[in-house]
């Protein structure tokens, strides 16, 4: 190999150590400038401060033997003062050494915790960007923002601090080793030479130390699943019942014994090393001390010569040393530092287009005005298309859907149904932007889905989940989650819990909307099917053109399922309503009925067209409409 071909990846890698060191600072300077600023200047302070006190502490030890009539000569710097003076002195220096620290300590604590929120806040933001799903279930997205949201949010500070402190060891170094030279031009230069083995050797330590954490960030994912499965109280039903407990503790054993196991195995002859560069160093500067006190008694030194350079030399090998640990914890800040900025840099997930629609339900080149929507325009959906539309699952190999086409029209109810895994959800999900088509495309009002403004586009669309989201937070809060701008106005948040026939469990709340729900934070708790009637009551807050239950009754009985599907059904208005069920006999009612098989429409019309046809759709829903007639027999047994 050439040497230019060698010398490349090392300047590269110079390139973007100067490019992440860049960023850092303007990411610390960003969040707090003022705080910054301070905490170097006492750093500054604190590193003068080391040769100043060497220096003082020369003059009193000579000033007293002279005193003494131990010292026959004294140098005329040391004869300026008396030596009460030059001990106030020297005391006032380390006094003032004492009274920098906690300051220090106290700036580069305030910097660490506005950094910290800043940086969070940053995370936030650029998650937020994210409007899809595909980027979040991606696995090395999730890497990254697992190193960023543990080992990198005061990355930015600590490489700054790293950098800053060491530029200003190698200050001090600088100045002892000057103070050396005076005493033999050749000493600074053996010690640095004996210190540089450990410096070496711990840069070694921590480069291959983090290197090794960086590589076991998917395991440290498994192991923190593992942890919340048993500390969360999501799980701790199924935990219990079905005794899981001693399961995910052996599981949590054995990724961390296996993880800490190999990273000692590593570490135990890299500690070795260190250990025996350490003493080469401890060598060199101990053969300083007998350097000094050998011309003492030579007299050519003083006793104060012994404190000054003795002290000079052994500061000289801490600062190096710290130089060196300062140097070795890069590595730290550099291997997970652009997990941090990746995430900050990641652009938009999805295509933002600008198309919009007018009153009349026509297509615009223009984005809508700010707050315009729904409420305030009612602007009409006149068709929605699926196209020939495919879609496979991020890092899946088999398709969900293949070469899907139907419509959806305004005044229309269409139900999916089907078995589980046959794509019913993912339709929805594709259609709220959340993933975009493998091929084929969806269009509304004959425009693409990706030409339109992203947000005014979710913004005609009301969605209820299976898997609904329980909100620790108020009642009215709970139910305002579907309209923000809403979340104050009781009475449009009343008639929303009305129309999801929640009106009667707000009454029994001790403090109506206002109540408190979940209890992590005190509040009351509520059934599954209490929850699942203020999660329907977000969608029927938000007055959008279309309206989708995707199975979010599952918890209630199949009577309050009928009649929120029929409410739903009366809803539709000029708006188009999609209905998803496992329940066929509660989507009965739909105009149109879509029968999913392999991610293929097998079968549509409506629930007679269906039942005449005798097909897959009829056999299921004679299946389930035989278990409720036994049910209903055994109950009448009773």
């Amino acid at each position: 190999m050439s040497d230019s071909a060698e010398s490349k990846p090392t300047l590269q890698g110079i390139q973007e150590t100067a490019r992440i060191l860049r960023l850092a600072v303007r990411l610390v300077w960003r969040s707090s400038p003022r705080l910054l600023v301070g905490f170097i200047i006492l750093m500054l302070l604190q590193a003068l401060l080391v040769p100043l006190q060497l220096a003082l502490t020369r003059v009193v030890i000579d000033r007293a033997a002279f005193d003494l009539g131990l010292l026959e000569n004294l140098d005329s710097a040391a004869a300026l003062l008396p030596l009460l003076v030059w001990i106030g002195l020297t005391a006032a220096v380390l006094a003032l050494g004492q009274l920098i620290q906690p300051f220090s300590s106290t700036f580069q604590g305030l910097t660490a915790d506005r950094l910290t929120g800043f940086v969070t806040e940053q995370i936030i933001r650029a998650a937020n960007r994210m409007q899809g799903l595909a980027r979040f279930e991606d696995p090395d997205f999730a890497d990254d923002l697992q190193r960023a949201r543990k080992r990198s949010t005061r990355g930015a500070l600590d490489l700054t601090l790293y950098v800053g402190r060491a530029a200003i060891e190698l200050f001090t170094a600088s100045s002892l080793a000057l103070v050396l030279f005076s005493l033999h031009p050749i000493v600074p230069f053996l010690l640095i030479l004996a210190t540089l083995p450990q410096m070496k050797r711990q840069w070694e330590y921590s480069e291959r130390t983090i290197s090794h954490l960086y590589i076991q960030t998917p395991e440290s994912r498994r192991l923190e699943y593992c942890r919340e499965v048993l500390l969360t109280p999501d799980a701790a039903k199924d935990v219990h019942l079905y005794g899981m407990g001693p399961f995910f503790r052996r599981r949590y054993d054995s990724i961390f014994a296996s993880t800490t196991e190999s990273l000692n195995r590593m570490r135990r002859p890299l500690a070795v090393k260190v250990a025996l560069a350490a003493t080469l160093a401890t060598v060199a500067s101990s053969a300083v001390y007998v350097y000094v006190v050998w011309m003492i008694l030579q007299g050519e030194r003083t006793v104060g010569d012994l404190a000054l350079y003795g002290g000079a030399a052994t500061f000289l090998q801490v600062n190096l040393i710290a130089l060196g640990a300062e140097i070795g914890l890069l590595p730290l800040v550099l291997g997970f530092l652009p997990s941090l900025f990746r995430i900050l840099d990641a652009p938009p997930d999805l295509q933002q287009g600008c198309a919009s629609f007018d009153k009349t339900g026509a297509e615009r080149d223009g984005p809508l005005p700010p707050g315009s929507g729904m409420a305030a325009s009612p602007y009409r959906l006149r068709s929605i298309a699926f196209e020939e539309v495919s879609f496979t699952y991020p890092g899946g190999a088999d398709p969900v859907l293949c070469d899907l086409s139907f419509s959806m029209d305004p005044d229309e109810c269409v139900a999916l149904v089907g078995r589980n895994g046959a794509g019913k959800t993912t339709i929805v999900k594709l259609l709220l932007r959340l993933y975009e088509p493998t091929s084929g495309r969806i269009l509304l009002n004959g425009v693409d889905l990706r030409d339109y403004d992203l947000e005014e586009l979710r913004r005609q669309m009301g969605v209820i989940f299976q898997d609904f989201v329980r909100y620790e937070l108020t009642a009215a809060e709970n139910i305002g989650m579907g309209q923000i701008d809403l979340l104050d106005d009781a009475k449009r948040l009343s008639t929303a819990a009305g129309r999801a026939g929640a009106a009667e469990l707000l009454c029994r709340l001790p403090d109506g909307l206002d109540t408190q729900l979940g209890r992590e934070f005190g509040g009351r708790e509520l059934s599954d099917g209490e929850w699942q009637k203020l999660a329907l009551s977000r969608a029927y807050l938000r007055d959008a053109q279309l309206l989708v239950l995707d199975e979010p009754t599952a918890s209630l009985d199949v009577q309050t399922e009928y009649d929120i599907y029929t409410r739903f059904h009366e809803l539709t208005g000029d708006r188009i309503t999609l209905l998803i069920s496992h329940r066929f006999s509660t989507v009965r009612m739909a105009d149109r009925i879509l029968f999913l098989a392999d991610g293929r429409i097998q079968e549509a019309g409506n629930h007679t067209q269906l039942i005449e046809r005798n097909g897959e759709y009829a056999r299921l829903y004679g299946l389930q409409a035989a278990q409720y007639l036994d049910q209903n027999e055994a109950d009448a047994s009773l």
